[in-house]
């Protein structure tokens, strides 16, 4: 067995630190500018809202692709070199952004740049048990920081996402960034650890056939599932419904937005003892009904009901972190990893079909239809999380 960094190799804790802290922030800035500017791209390409969703879409596409890849090298290469070979796609992505402007070029590098940003940060948390000795307290203070990046990323694009350059210079710092990034990452001392045996494409299909065969399984799936489409669906599409069907100012769409994640950000250190002292079951309970009455009163409300819609944010900060958590208590220890990985992974799917067909949607229906699918999938998160509390149990050992 591994064990973390020890006392000899304290040399290397300041440049573990900074890549995490670095890394989380900057992989949080990726994914956020995606919904800030995608109004942009409308403009610049002179987009219908169906191919508006092809580029949230592709992003989503990429998450299936690397985390079901991905998962299965992570397993088996150096994490050193893993991590290395994982940010040089992301940068090679954010260099194509930076060169040119066409859109069947940014739709291409959106499977790259956000399949492998999701990667990395799913990577980050996999490999922090083998260099902290408290991984729990870490990988909290880690998501965190990725919060400030979605939330400066929101925030300060919105100001400045009037035209292509601006999207140019913000790829451009997050290019240095990455280069920073991987300087820290050479200089980080991994501890050695052993390389599972290859059991082939029949011994990975089988443990996917396990993980299946869990009650538990179907129910996981669509709570993320559903979980994906009311944040990522708010994330990519707030600026486009607050400007074009609410009213409001670009500027003023990318601020509220970047305040719903603010409080995603926030809550996930205020609720954290909480959580602990509810237990994580209870707590997903409670918070996911909280949320889903703040998102959907927010929603039908329309511009009336701003307010309880980004309060909604704070129920919603603990949702996504505490259900990887409850994955693996349904599972063999031994089985954590895959199981998150897979349930994950399938779930994507639920975001791809959304931004496939929400572009449509609002084209032939309109905002104020299409719109009421975000807060339905966030009461849908919460009634199939009661109904599977009540028909399933946790693994034993």
């Amino acid at each position: 067995m591994t064990n973390p960094l020890s006392a000899p190799k304290k040399q290397g804790r300041c440049f573990i630190l900074a890549y995490y802290i670095l890394m989380m922030i900057v992989l949080g800035a990726s994914d956020g500018l995606r919904g800030v500017f995608l109004p942009l791209f409308e403009d610049t390409f002179t987009l219908t809202k169906t191919q508006s969703s092809m580029i949230i879409m592709c992003s989503y596409v990429g998450n299936l692709l690397f985390l079901f890849i991905g998962g299965y090298f992570l397993d088996r290469m150096s994490k050193k070199r893993f991590l290395f070979s994982v940010t040089l796609l992301w940068m090679a992505a954010l260099l194509c952004y930076i060169l040119t402007e066409s859109y069947p070029v940014l739709l291409i590098c959106m499977i790259f740049s956000l399949g492998a940003s999701t990667m990395l940060s799913t990577s980050l948390n996999v490999v922090t048990p083998l260099l902290f000795a408290t991984p729990a307290f870490y990988i909290n203070i880690f998501n965190f920081t990725n919060g400030i990046g979605i939330f400066s990323a929101q925030n300060i694009g919105g100001k400045v996402a009037s035209d292509m350059q601006a999207w140019h210079i913000f790829n451009l710092v997050l290019l240095v960034l990455g280069i920073v990034g991987l300087f820290f990452l050479w200089r980080i001392p991994f501890p050695q650890q052993e390389v599972p045996e290859n059991k082939g494409i029949r011994g990975t299909l089988e443990s996917y056939k396990n993980i299946l065969k869990n009650p538990a399984c179907k129910y996981l799936i669509c709570i993320c599932g559903f979980y994906y489409v009311a944040e990522h669906g708010l994330q990519n599409w707030m600026v486009t419904y607050g400007s074009e069907y609410l009213g409001y100012t670009r500027e003023r769409a990318a601020l509220y937005l970047s305040i719903f994640f603010g409080g995603i950000t926030i809550g996930r250190l205020l609720f954290a003892p909480l959580v602990q002292k509810l237990n994580p079951a209870r707590s997903i309970a409670i918070f996911a009904g909280i949320g889903a009455a703040l998102y959907l009163a927010g929603i039908l409300l329309e511009r009336a009901g701003i307010i309880p819609l980004l309060l909604s944010g704070l129920a919603f900060s603990i949702l996504w972190p505490t259900i990887v958590l409850i994955i693996g208590t349904y599972y063999p220890r031994a089985q954590n990893g895959i199981a998150v990985g897979f349930i994950t992974a399938v779930a994507t799917l639920f975001d791809i079909a959304f931004n496939a067909g929400f572009g449509t949607l609002v084209e032939q229906l309109g905002f104020a239809v299409s719109i009421k699918i975000l807060p339905l999938a966030a009461l849908l998160f919460f009634l199939l999380y009661v109904v599977m509390r009540k028909r399933t149990k946790p693994y034993t050992e």
